[in-house]
């Protein structure tokens, strides 16, 4: 099974997988990873591929983290050293793992699994006047 770590600024990275497991159970091989703002990068570096390493069973990991260009994505992307399989998905939310928990990670591998999440993520950011097919309030007044 592909692992999963989450990281993000803040507590959201635990409070995410709580959503998740309250939602529709735990994930299994996953980990949050909440990085404080006191942290150093060479903490965080150490505690993503602590993460990694606990949840790489052999088909490889995931890591969605919340910020492009952060300190935390920078330690993410390090990960992509060529020493395992990992691809790094960034800006999380709840809709993607969701996703994670309803599908059989065992299939694909991370580059695959997170082209899903991406997708996802992606589909699931929407406007609620596209929804509801009402009229945005700025162009009733103009």
């Amino acid at each position: 099974m592909v692992g999963l770590v989450v990281v993000t600024h803040g507590g959201a990275a635990d409070c995410l997988l709580d959503a998740v497991a309250g939602i529709l159970g735990p994930l299994p091989a996953a980990v949050p990873i909440s990085i404080s703002m006191d942290e150093t990068f060479d903490e965080t570096l150490e505690r993503v591929g602590q993460a990694c390493d606990q949840v790489d069973a052999g088909a490889g990991v995931v890591i969605l983290v919340d910020l492009q260009g952060s300190s935390p994505y920078q330690a993410c992307m390090a990960m992509l050293d060529g020493s395992r399989a990992v691809e790094v998905v960034c800006g999380v939310n709840l809709a993607m793992l969701l996703k994670l928990a309803t599908i059989d990670r065992r299939e694909p591998n991370p580059p695959e699994l997170a082209q899903v999440l991406r997708d996802v993520g992606k589909r699931s950011i929407r406007l609620g006047s596209e929804l509801t097919g009402r009229v945005p309030f700025e162009e009733i007044t103009k």
